[in-house]
């Protein structure tokens, strides 16, 4: 009795797509002749279709992500609110570039070092008065997310 594994499961509809014997016994439409041009290569196709979608539905957001982080690190300033790996939140004292440390002051007369990478997110005092506004109105400023297949059905 043949012991299927999961590899063997994977590549199974690519070979019988092929005409191919997947334990090769030799059986199969294609016999022995062979099969022209592109028919080599078609077991690709659905290989390169796979690279493809987890480029777009995986490591693209990510790098997205990864960008608006930096961008958003490389603006901290003196006064920004935020918000450390930690749980703990501040404002800003004090940015050491060099050192790429901040001072963030957590309660009256107590401050802390914190390493840049460390803070999660930052809000100038600008956006934190707007927020403020917003929730005194009523609106909180942000649109509704949609994901890709509510946009698709109306969701």
């Amino acid at each position: 009795m043949y012991r299927i594994t999961l590899p063997i499961l994977l590549y199974a509809p690519a070979v019988y797509a092929m005409g191919g014997d997947l334990f090769g016994g030799g059986g199969g439409e294609g016999g022995g002749e062979e099969q022209g041009g592109f028919g080599s290569f078609s077991f690709l196709i659905p290989l390169v279709l796979v690279m493809v979608v987890f480029y777009f539905l995986m490591i693209r957001p990510q790098q997205k992500r990864e960008k608006e982080r930096k961008t958003m690190l490389a603006a901290v300033k003196k006064g920004d609110k935020v918000f450390t790996a930690g749980g703990i939140r501040g404002t800003v004292v004090k940015v050491y570039d060099k050192e790429k440390i901040v001072r963030v002051e957590i309660a009256k007369g107590v401050e802390i070092d914190v390493a840049l990478p460390k803070i999660e997110a930052a809000l100038d005092p600008a956006d934190l008065a707007a927020r403020q506004r917003g929730a005194q109105t009523g609106e909180t400023g942000e649109k509704e997310k949609k994901g890709f297949f509510s946009g698709l059905f109306g969701g």
